[in-house]
């Protein structure tokens, strides 16, 4: 049960005059009736002036709301008394999700700004582990103001938004990053650290990819979560869906779930994920196949694992080659643009091969890495064929100006025999 619902929470406020403003107003219209602003923005009180300029971006004062949407009171009452009447200076923590829903659940409002906008996030809010516990009476967990901001909210859009994708991590470490905050939790706070290290983050941070997963895409946002054991294959399939679909059809899919293993996690780990490579396969220093115990060179696992490596390496071994003789043959000047175009499609084959490892079927490997090869081997035929015919040209020039220089001596000889003549 929650602390109080919907509907509880509505009669409540009702003491308190809401008026949500015109929807199409511009800032300067809204402004100009808002006695609010006008006062708080000049207190010389940090407490009390800071929210009014920070409510100045707030993106509700773009669609025409007002103070008093919130915190009630008059916004065109110019004395204090009357300004002042039926305030909520600040809500209980514990009530904010229903302060907030009070609007945002509300269908035939938010049409009014925004017809495709969720109207469930209260509902999927008290689903999450932060609601759960809030109800429990813990007004530490995060609510709504924790990840959107109080004054000065901004479109999720907006790169200076605590909740754009390049900003959720550290919107989320503010709470899970601080040991003090999460010490009675019982809960990691390395996540963030981690997270920094891997293979997302860097796509995030450094080749500005917003697709990269942050902490949302996996835990979700208004009913954030931690994904169960058995789930979190098919969080990862989310993105990495072929790679998914491979791992449900293999041995490891039903072997994981009956030790209560968390699918991808217990070879790539969860936060600190790292740029799989090919070292991860067989039985090496890097390998995952070997960690834990799992597999040996004594297992049919163990020699599968070492049979996909010389596959896989193999392919790249053929792909490095044709890609070498070709890049040294169009140095040469040689017309190799159609063989290099193909030889792509050798890539892709390595990349569907890494793939199919995750089925454990090494037949299917095996096609894949045979389908690649042979292209690869076309390619560097192509690559030989060109240095032939380069042969060719530099043997006919060569001839061709063994007879020039022929004609040329010959030339000089008849003409000086002429002169002495």
């Amino acid at each position: 049960m929650r602390p109080i619902d919907l509907r509880a929470w509505v009669v409540i406020a009702s003491s308190i005059v809401m008026i949500p403003g015109t929807p199409g107003r511009t800032d300067a219209q809204q402004r100009s009736d808002d006695q609010c602003l006008a006062c708080h923005e000049g207190l010389d009180t940090p407490e009390l002036s800071a929210p009014a300029v920070a409510w100045a971006s707030d993106v509700h004062l773009e669609v025409g709301l007002t103070c008093t949407g919130c915190h009630g009171g008059d916004a065109v009452a110019t004395d204090e008394s009357t300004a002042h009447s039926g305030l909520l200076a600040r809500p209980d923590r514990e009530r904010i999700p229903e302060l907030c829903g009070r609007c945002h659940s509300n269908q035939q409002f938010m049409h009014l700004y925004d017809p495709d906008i969720r109207i469930d996030q209260v509902e999927t809010y008290y689903t999450s582990r932060h609601g759960e516990l809030l109800v429990q009476g813990d007004p530490r967990v995060a609510t709504c103001v924790d990840c959107h901001g109080i004054h000065g909210i901004e479109s999720p859009g907006t790169a200076t938004s605590p909740i754009y994708p390049a900003n959720v991590p550290d919107t989320c470490g503010a709470c899970h990053a601080d040991d003090e905050r999460m010490a009675s939790y019982d809960i990691p706070t390395d996540q963030l650290d981690e997270y920094k290290t891997s293979i997302h983050w860097s796509t995030l941070e450094e080749k500005g990819d917003l697709s990269a997963p942050v902490c949302n895409d996996c835990h979700g946002n208004h009913g954030a979560l931690p994904p169960g054991h058995s789930s979190i294959g098919r969080v990862c399939a989310e993105c990495h869906f072929q790679i998914g679909e491979y791992f449900a059809m293999g041995a490891h899919d039903s072997v994981f779930t009956g030790h209560d293993w968390p699918g991808c996690a217990t070879c790539h780990g969860n936060h600190a994920i790292q740029q799989a490579d090919d070292e991860l396969l067989g039985l090496g220093e890097r390998s995952t196949c070997g960690a834990a115990g799992c597999h040996s060179e004594a297992d049919e696992g163990g020699r599968i694992a070492r049979q996909m490596l010389v596959l896989v390496d193999s392919l790249g071994e053929a792909r490095r080659s044709a890609d070498s003789i070709l890049h040294a043959a169009e140095e040469a000047g040689m017309p190799v643009d159609q063989p290099l175009f193909e030889l792509t499609q050798v890539q892709n084959a390595i990349v569907s091969a890494r793939a199919i490892m995750h089925s454990v079927n090494i037949d299917s490997m095996r096609a894949q890495i045979d389908e690649g090869i042979s292209t690869a081997s076309t390619a560097y035929e192509a690559g030989e064929s060109a240095f032939e015919e380069l042969r060719v040209r530099r043997t006919g020039l060569a001839a061709s100006a063994l007879v020039i220089i022929v004609l040329i001596v010959g030339l000089l000889i008849r003409i000086r025999e002429l002169g002495s003549a």
